[in-house]
């Protein structure tokens, strides 16, 4: 008799499996970060009484207080020269923080000033504006970055020569405005965060800087906004079991976590070229999403038109960088 051969211990399994180039898992982790991040607009509109940098100061406590969880863990195994750098990059962890606290708080305030479809839309040029920006510097710029951000630029005014007003929502120019300069406030966060994520863990970076933008948005509201009515800058941790701490939390543990830091995990595994494509969905999913629970109205064809310009703009120039690294 021919002896049996042994059989094959699967150690592998199916969530390790490779598929393009990466396990399983970290595709299923990508598209949980993109759909988390997309509900993130519709959550914001469901407290529209709350002033808009209260809201975001909000969104930002909580965050960076279960980031908190994760920074002194990290904290704990970090050797004593990571550490040593850590310290010495507290201005740019704090001038990271400004920009991150001024994009949610621009972005909160586009939301409650225009159509949730057009915010989305707006908020989602960034890599526009990094184009320009290499341009402006006189950094090398590929021609694909440049025919993209033109491309993007008009796409931008037909989004804003759409004046159609829905039944529930009303395009204002001041909200467009307010979400394209979400879009640019957020360059500082990114640029200074592809810089030091080479070395500094995910946590110790995104905790600091999550709670100075924190800092800088309560502050702000403070001075400028009237936040009696909701509780005050703390309002969302003192209101018991309310929609301010429900929908906070959401905000915090789903496009926070699970989408942000979702986002970032997978960055060791996916291609960011690749990552950064995706979340060109936000704006489609989450415009569908408030269409499907009642708080957005269906876009005007222009909005619509112009919207399909925006993304593939965006991803023309997302391709093109990933051809001509800097």
């Amino acid at each position: 008799r021919t002896p049996r051969r042994p059989r094959r211990v699967m150690t592998e399994s199916a969530m390790d499996a490779e598929f393009f180039g990466a396990p399983a898992w970290a595709w299923v982790q990508l598209c949980a970060a993109v759909f988390a991040i997309s509900t993130a607009g519709v959550m914001f509109q469901q407290l529209p009484h709350v002033p808009p940098l209260l809201l975001a100061s909000w969104r930002m406590q909580a965050t960076a207080l279960l980031l908190a969880v994760g920074a002194a863990r990290e904290w704990r195994v970090a050797d004593g020269d990571v550490r040593a750098r850590w310290f010495k990059t507290w201005p740019r962890l704090g001038f990271s923080g400004v920009c991150l606290g001024a994009h949610f708080g621009a972005w909160v305030a586009g939301l409650q000033t225009t159509t949730l479809a057009r915010s989305l839309l707006l908020v989602c040029t960034t890599p526009l504006f990094l184009a320009f920006g290499a341009l402006a510097l006189c950094l090398p710029t590929s021609a694909g970055e440049l025919a993209g951000a033109a491309l993007g630029f008009c796409g931008v005014a037909m989004v804003a020569s759409d004046r159609h007003d829905g039944e529930r929502e009303t395009a204002t120019w001041q909200g467009d405005v307010l979400s394209l300069g979400a879009a640019f406030y957020i360059v500082g966060y990114m640029l200074v965060g592809a810089d030091v994520r080479r070395w500094m863990p995910l946590c110790m970076y995104a905790g600091p800087v999550t709670a100075v933008a924190a800092l800088c948005t309560a502050t702000v509201s403070y001075l400028v906004e009237d936040t009696e009515g909701s509780g005050g800058v703390l309002g969302w941790a003192f209101s018991g079991f309310s929609s301010y701490f429900l929908v906070t939390m959401y905000l915090a543990l789903v496009p926070g976590l699970v989408g942000h830091t979702g986002y970032n995990a997978v960055l060791k595994h996916i291609s960011p070229l690749v990552v950064s494509t995706s979340l060109t969905m936000e704006p489609l999913l989450g415009s569908a999403l408030g269409y499907a629970v009642g708080l957005a109205d269906a876009p005007g064809w222009r909005t619509g038109v112009g919207g399909v310009v925006i993304v593939a703009s965006v991803v023309t120039v997302i391709v093109a960088k990933g051809r001509n690294p800097r």
